[in-house]
């Protein structure tokens, strides 16, 4: 294994790496622990970038406002905006990249600026001529910069700034007659203010700010795709209401914001977010009071605007009266569907959730009795009728689900359909989801971008779809991460497979998750590598956490004023800070932003009070005794393989020992030992192979089932152990194609165990009492299943690589 290595690339890799590179370099050091660095790259930056527009909207009475995606050293408008400093100078990020694009003149008109006027203070804008820059002048706007971890009154302090500086621009814009301005996620970057709500500032101001009569565009422009993604859901959330959509996201808006489906025979559950009048599908639910009146309740008064008032007398006209559990259907009038089901439902209480129900099976019924193939359900009851959104979410998931079991018919496609800003209720469709997903053996999520033709779910774009598929590329990607994606990531995920026209189908079977990305095949690149990504960030906070909640039964922090202080995630921060002999930090904590000082053993009250906090030892072996070298809870020791001292060796077969590293890990070892205390019989010496990116989450947090499982698990979904070297190697054969291979030697207490089966999720029962089971489970002779991953300790990791034949090269 060399030091480093040179990889060149073509045009093309050279172009895709302008605009993924530190993705890629941030993939590449989590997985395997390796620095690369990209070399030239900057050159290929102008072959590569054509501007995507995702989204715009016209003012009233203003200009046009979008958002881009696009290098703004390329972007044609008549002035882009440089995120400055107060004395010009040009050196990195957008500011350099400008430089460097506009040539010389750049700098040399900035500083005759500053020399002639003086700085240019935070908030405040000034402009000169663009240089070689595609533009007719350059703005420059010095935002805020904040700390590097700012808290709630600085990042207040420096709104108001950031706000000023975009007020400016524009001013500064109308002075000068221009048409179109570009504008950049100010202070985002070098300046340290967080991007969600930079994002939200910036569209504020512009949608605030009082225009004049000249300027008829201004674009939010950006390069990497995070930045975008932030700008264009501020846009969303702040100026949906105020025009339709256009670019990118306008022919179907809907279908961007499913969150997660599910599979059940033939009927397809998704959760989605979007307002229910929108929908493209052949049924939409409504729910209304009992006199019929749709000016009653967001969703009926939301549907009676789209479809127009001849819903309403349709409504009026069906019957006299209406009873609670009546499920009266009309045309869609102006919506864009085949017919509408509007439901009569009671307030909560136990009759109310029993009427809920059985609207949710009649609509169902109603719909597979008029053949209808796709139906979309708001919220029902969560809004007037008071219901707890939980209940909602369970009681709504569970009939559909119940229906889907029974159901024989056509494939159906079942819509829950979530407003964008209901945090809640997005929250409780989206655990009882999992829920319901955890009862599959197989589950499966597909996004796609666009329906061409027909109501999702018709035949007619189920052929397109397909067809589409089999003449695009596509890459199928095996993630481990346990679904821990974070949202602000899955929406950025979503934002640009819509703005590449992708279609991702995510799938979990036996134990796997994996997704399968189709589409243009740089689109396809990009997406594979930002998964990738998406993933490695999952399996890094899953190790954080893990660390977090070992640390917090070994020690505990306490002050007495906070009791969120003991929490196991703020141990893990305070314990990391200490290993790695910091001072002062801020932690937040039960809402308030908490100045933490290591050396005094203080924390800063709100109110400016200094209180004394203290670190309290559970248990005698304290763990941070241990200083190792690598600010890491554990460490790796290179140690010579016949100081091993077992006979095994020789099983590696057509393998070369590269180097053998001894594990030491106190946190690891305290769970183990005290796991030992519960388990009968002595550890036994097994084996695991395990890919190469999770070598360090394992002597991090130990063994886990989603980091090495068989390609069968035979004997149940567990963390499979092999008495032998050729044993873990068949197990690991899936990794068979890999020049190094990596094999854990650990201790295991299999204690009491007994004959494994596939449908074991926990070892069985001892006997009657189902509390008392069985320590692991066995796959004959040389096969060991364990489902705590405290029973296993890794002590030594070998590092191999395949024979080397003579006479042939690798």
């Amino acid at each position: 294994m060399n030091d480093s290595t040179l990889i060149p690339v073509d045009l093309a890799t050279a172009q895709f790496l302008a605009q993924c590179g530190e993705v890629l370099i941030n993939v590449v050091q989590r997985k395997f622990g390796i620095c690369a660095v990209l070399h030239n790259i900057e050159n290929s930056r102008t072959a590569q970038m054509s501007g995507v527009k995702r989204c715009s909207v016209l003012l009233s009475g203003g200009p046009e406002v979008s958002v881009w995606k696009d290098d703004l050293t390329t972007h044609r408008v008549d002035a882009v905006v440089n995120a400055a400093n107060e004395q010009l100078i040009h050196g990195a990020g957008l500011a350099g990249a400008l430089s460097k694009a506009g040539g010389p003149q750049i700098q040399q008109l900035s500083d005759q600026h500053v020399n002639k006027f003086g700085k240019v203070a935070t908030g405040e804008a000034a402009i000169t001529p663009p240089g070689a820059l595609p533009c007719k002048a350059i703005i420059h706007a010095v935002g805020p910069q904040l700390s590097s971890r700012p808290n709630t009154d600085e990042i207040a302090r420096a709104s108001r700034l950031l706000k000023l500086a975009v007020e400016n621009i524009l001013h500064l814009a109308e002075r000068k007659s221009f048409q179109s301005v570009a504008i950049p996620a100010l202070s985002s970057g070098l300046f340290n203010f967080p991007l969600d709500r930079c994002a939200e500032i910036i569209v504020n101001a512009v949608k605030d700010y009082r225009y004049g009569s000249q300027l008829s565009e201004v674009r939010l422009v950006n390069h990497d795709e995070p930045t975008v993604s932030a700008m264009e859901k501020a846009f969303r959330e702040i100026l949906e209401s105020k025009a339709s959509y256009s670019g990118a996201v306008k022919n179907d808006r809907t279908s961007l914001a499913v969150l997660s489906s599910l599979q059940i025979g033939s009927v397809t559950l998704h959760i989605k977010t979007g307002h229910i009048e929108q929908e493209k599908v052949d049924v939409i639910v409504n729910t209304i009071a009992s006199d019929r009146n749709l000016t009653k309740g967001v969703v009926a008064n939301a549907i009676l605007e789209k479809a127009g008032y001849g819903i309403q007398e349709e409504i009026y006209k069906s019957r006299s009266t209406s009873q609670f559990g009546d499920v009266i259907e009309t045309s869609s009038h102006q919506l864009n569907c085949l017919c509408v089901y509007h439901t009569v439902c009671a307030v909560t209480n136990e009759n109310g959730l029993k009427i809920l129900r059985s609207v949710i099976r009649k609509c169902l019924d109603k719909a597979v009795k008029g053949k209808h193939l796709s139906i979309s359900f708001p919220a029902i009851g969560t809004g007037n009728l008071g219901f707890r959104k939980e209940e909602v979410a369970k009681l709504m998931m569970g009939e559909v689900a119940d229906f889907a079991k029974q159901h024989k018919g056509q494939k159906m496609d079942v819509y829950f359909v979530l407003f964008p800003r209901d945090a809640e209720n997005i929250k409780a469709f989206r655990q009882e989801m999992v829920h319901h997903k955890d009862k599959q053996s197989v589950k499966s999520r597909e996004f796609s971008t666009a329906s061409k033709g027909g109501y999702p779910g018709s035949s007619g774009s189920h052929e397109h779809d397909w067809a589409a598929i089999g003449e695009q590329p596509f890459i199928e990607l095996h993630s481990s991460s346990q679904g821990n994606h974070r949202e602000k990531e899955h929406e950025a995920l979503l934002s640009f497979q819509a703005a590449v026209g992708l279609s991702i189908r995510e799938f979990l079977k036996d134990g796997i998750a994996g997704v399968t990305i189709t589409g243009p095949q740089q689109g396809v690149r990009e997406a594979a590598l930002r998964v990738e990504a998406l993933c490695c960030k999952a399996q890094e906070e899953f190790a954080r956490a893990e660390e977090s909640a070992m640390m917090h039964n070994v020690v505990r922090w306490r002050f007495t004023e906070f009791p969120g202080f003991e929490e196991p995630e703020i141990t893990g921060t305070l314990e990391r800070a200490l290993l790695a002999r910091c001072d002062t930090l801020t932690i937040e904590v039960d809402g308030c932003d908490l100045q933490v000082s290591l050396r005094k053993m203080e924390a800063k009250h709100p109110n400016g009070r200094g209180c004394h906090i203290e670190r309290k030892c559970l248990y005698r072996d304290n763990p941070m005794d241990l200083k190792f070298h690598n600010g890491s809870f554990y460490q790796r020791m290179v140690v010579d393989p016949k100081a091993l001292g077992y006979a095994d060796l020789p099983d590696l077969f057509d393998l070369d020992v590269v180097k053998i590293e001894k594990l030491e890990n106190p946190l690891l070892e305290h769970h183990f030992q005290q796991k030992q205390r519960q388990v009968s019989g002595r550890p036994e010496r097994l084996y695991q192979q395990v890919p190469a990116q999770f070598c360090d989450l394992v002597c991090r947090a130990g063994f886990q089932r989603q980091y090495s499982p068989p390609k069968e698990q035979r004997f149940g979904a567990g963390i499979y152990f092999g008495g032998s070297l050729s044993t873990a190697r068949k197990l690991g054969e899936h990794l068979e194609n890999e020049e190094y291979m990596y094999i854990f030697q650990a201790q295991v207490l299999t204690g009491k165990d007994t004959m494994g089966s596939p449908d074991l999720i926990i070892p069985p029962a001892l006997g009657s009492d189902p509390l008392c089971r069985y320590d692991s489970v066995s796959g004959g002779r040389d096969t060991h299943v364990i489902f705590n991953s405290h029973q296993a300790l890794p002590v030594y990791l070998l590092t191999c690589r395949k024979h080397v034949q003579k006479g042939t090269s690798l």
